[in-house]
C-alpha cells in the first residue's frame, strides 16, 4: 500500500505531505500565489493551449496547462449536453401539463444550476488543482478525518465515472443504426453495440492517453457539432416567437397555465428530469490544474458556457412546442426528431439529426474520459486511494496520469459488459445519477463553510452568489430525497419494472459501503503507521496564507 509521510522541514523549506508507493514518490504541491496574484500571470496564457503555438507552461502537480477558455467551455458543453435535450422536454412538458410551466422551469432550473457552477468555479480559484469536488469538499468538510471527500472519492471514481462511460458508449451506435435504417441491430444486437463502444472508448482512451492538445481539439470539435445542432433548433425558437416563421395551429401557447399540474409527484419528477440535463458542468473542475489562467478562464468559461446553454435550451422549447401541439408527443420518438421532420423534412428528422445526437453522445464521452483519469490520478495522490504513487504517475513525454486513465478504461469496461441486457442494464443508467445530488449539494454549502472559516483567503479571486449557491444546494439535497418519493407516470413512458425506490437505495447502500474503506484507510491505517495521510489539506491552506503574508511583508520583491 502507498503511504503518505509529512514531514516537518527546516525553516525556508517547502512543509507539503509526500506519498510514497512501492516504486515511486509524489509530492503534493500547494498551488502557486504568484500565478493568481493580482496582476500575475502571463497573459498570453489566456489563449487556448489546444489552438495556440506557445508551449504549454507546466502546473504545480507536474501537468501541462494547456486547457485555456474554449476548451475549458468545450469541456463543460461536452458534458452538459448530450441527447437529454433533444428528448427531456416532451416529458418535461407532460408532467407540468402546459408547455408555459415547462419553460420557466427551465428557465429557473437553469438560473440555479448557473449559482451551483459559478460556486464551483469560486472553489476551483480558491484550490486551482485537479480533483474537482474531492478536493473541494476536502478542505469544506476536514472532520472526521475527510469522510465526505474520501465517500465521494470512491463513490466517484470506482462507481458513478465508469457507469456513466459505460451506459453512454453502449447507446451511442444506436443512433448512426438509426440514421442507417437498420432498426434491426438496436433492438436485437445488444453486445455488438457494446462491442463498437468498447472499441471506441479504446480509442478515445488511447487520444486521450498520449496526447493532451489532440483530446482537447476533439472535445472542441464534439463541442461544435452540440452547439450547432442546438442553434439550428434555438434559432428556429426564435423565429417562430417573432413570427418570422409560421407556426403551428395547436394550442400549446394559447392554453397559458390552464392544465397545469400542481402535485408533489410532477413537479418532483420534472426537477429531477430538468436538473440531469443541466448536469455535467462539475466536469472542468476535475481539470482545473490544467486550465491556463485560472482565476480568468474557470468563471469566463462556467458562465459563458451556461448562460449560453440556458438560453439555447429556453428557445429550443419555444420551438419544439410552437410546431408540434402537447397531444401529438409521441414519448417513443425523440422530440427533436418529431420536430425536425415536420419543419425540414424526415432527411433531417431522421438522418441528419440522429447522426448529431450520436456525435453528442460521443462527446460525453470523451469528456467523462478526460476528467475521469484526472479524478482517480487526484484520488490517488491525495491519499484517499492506496497505491498514489502509481496512480499519481505522470507520463514524461505524454504529460498525462496514464495508470490512472487505464484504471478508469478498465472499470467502464467491466460496468459495460457485466450487466446483462435488459432491465439490469438500464438499472445501471439510473444508479449513475443517484448520490451526485448529496455531494453537489454538500459542496454549494461547502462555499458558505469556506467564506466563514476562511474568510480572506488570497486565492478567492471570484465570489460567486452565496444566495444562489444556497438555493443550489437546498435544491440538490431535495432532488436527492426526493428520489425515494412515488414518481409521477408519463403518458407513453414503459414502466421500468422495477421499484422506483430500488436505484436511489442502492445509491445510499454503495455509499454507506465506502466507509469500510474510509475506516480502514483513514484510521486503522493511520493509527498503526502514524502517517497523516491529510496533512496536505492544512498544508495547502497554510501555504497560501504564508506565501500571502511574505509577500504583503516585503512588496519591492
Amino acid at each position: 500500500m502507498s503511504t503518505a509521510v509529512y514531514t516537518p522541514l527546516p525553516n525556508g523549506a517547502s512543509n507539503r505531505p509526500e506519498l510514497h508507493g512501492s516504486f515511486d514518490s509524489i509530492r503534493i504541491a500547494p498551488p502557486s500565489v504568484e500565478e493568481d496574484a493580482p496582476g500575475g500571470g502571463d497573459p498570453a496564457e489566456d489563449d487556448d493551449g489546444a489552438d495556440g503555438a506557445k508551449p504549454p507552461s507546466i502546473s504545480d502537480e507536474g501537468l501541462r496547462k494547456e486547457i485555456g477558455l474554449l476548451s475549458a467551455s468545450s469541456i463543460i458543453v461536452g458534458q452538459v449536453v448530450g441527447s437529454g435535450i433533444f428528448s427531456t422536454p416532451a416529458s418535461v412538458a407532460l408532467l407540468c401539463g402546459t408547455p408555459s410551466m415547462a419553460l420557466i422551469l427551465w428557465a429557473l432550473s437553469g438560473v440555479f444550476s448557473l449559482g451551483g457552477a459559478l460556486a464551483s468555479a469560486e472553489l476551483g480559484t480558491m484550490f486551482p488543482q485537479n480533483g474537482g469536488m474531492i478536493r473541494y469538499l476536502a478542505h469544506s468538510y476536514r472532520h472526521p478525518r475527510a469522510l465526505v471527500a474520501t465517500v465521494m472519492a470512491y463513490s466517484v471514481t470506482f462507481f458513478c465515472r465508469p457507469a456513466a462511460i459505460a451506459a453512454n458508449v453502449a447507446i451511442f451506435a444506436q443512433y448512426f443504426f438509426f440514421a442507417a435504417g437498420r432498426q434491426e441491430f438496436i433492438e436485437s444486437k445488444d453486445y455488438l453495440l457494446r462491442g463498437i463502444g468498447a472499441v471506441t472508448m479504446t480509442a478515445m482512451m488511447a487520444l486521450n492517453i498520449v496526447s493532451v492538445r489532440w483530446s482537447l481539439r476533439m472535445l472542441n470539435f464534439f463541442a461544435l457539432v452540440k452547439m450547432a445542432t442546438l442553434a439550428v433548433v434555438s434559432i428556429s425558437g426564435f423565429l417562430l416567437m417573432v413570427g418570422a416563421i409560421e407556426r403551428s395551429s395547436g394550442t400549446n401557447w394559447s392554453r397559458g397555465f390552464h392544465g397545469t399540474r400542481v402535485d408533489a409527484q410532477s413537479f418532483a419528477s420534472a426537477m429531477t428530469r430538468l436538473f440531469w440535463s443541466w448536469e455535467g458542468w462539475s466536469n472542468v473542475g476535475y481539470v482545473v490544474g490544467e486550465v491556463r489562467n485560472v482565476k480568468r478562464n474557470l468563471p469566463l468559461s462556467l458562465g459563458l458556457a451556461m448562460t449560453t446553454l440556458g438560453v439555447m435550451y429556453v428557445l429550443a422549447n419555444v420551438a419544439y412546442f410552437s410546431v408540434i401541439p402537447l397531444e401529438d408527443i409521441d414519448n417513443g420518438t425523440l422530440l427533436a426528431a418529431q420536430f425536425m421532420d415536420k419543419l425540414f423534412g424526415k432527411t433531417v428528422g431522421q438522418v441528419i439529426l440522429p447522426i448529431c445526437i450520436g456525435l453528442s453522445i460521443l462527446g460525453v464521452v470523451m469528456s467523462e474520459l478526460f476528467g475521469g483519469g484526472r479524478l482517480m490520478y487526484t484520488a490517488g495522490k491525495t491519499g484517499f486511494i492506496p497505491y498514489g504513487a502509481v496512480l499519481g504517475e505522470i507520463h514524461p513525454r505524454f504529460g498525462t496520469p496514464v495508470y490512472a486513465m487505464v484504471i478508469i478504461w478498465a472499470l467502464s469496461l467491466i460496468f459495460l459488459f457485466a450487466p446483462p441486457p435488459g432491465r439490469a442494464f438500464d438499472l445501471l443508467v439510473d444508479l449513475v445519477q443517484e448520490g451526485m445530488w448529496y455531494f453537489y449539494a454538500l459542496t454549494a454549502f461547502g462555499v458558505i463553510l469556506l467564506r466563514r472559516r476562511l474568510p480572506t483567503y488570497p486565492l478567492r479571486r471570484y465570489r460567486s452568489s452565496l444566495i444562489l449557491a444556497f438555493m443550489f444546494g437546498a435544491l440538490s439535497l431535495a432532488l436527492g430525497v426526493l428520489q425515494f418519493y412515488p414518481p409521477a407516470t408519463v403518458p407513453g413512458k414503459k414502466d421500468p419494472g422495477v421499484p422506483y425506490y430500488l436505484a436511489p437505495m442502492l445509491g445510499v447502500i454503495f455509499m454507506a459501503l465506502c466507509a469500510i474503506p474510509w475506516y480502514l484507510r483513514m484510521w486503522r491505517y493511520v493509527n498503526k503507521t502514524g502517517i497523516q495521510l491529510l496533512a496536505w489539506i492544512d498544508d495547502e491552506e497554510q501555504h497560501v496564507l504564508r506565501m500571502n503574508s511574505t509577500a504583503d511583508a516585503d512588496p519591492v520583491s
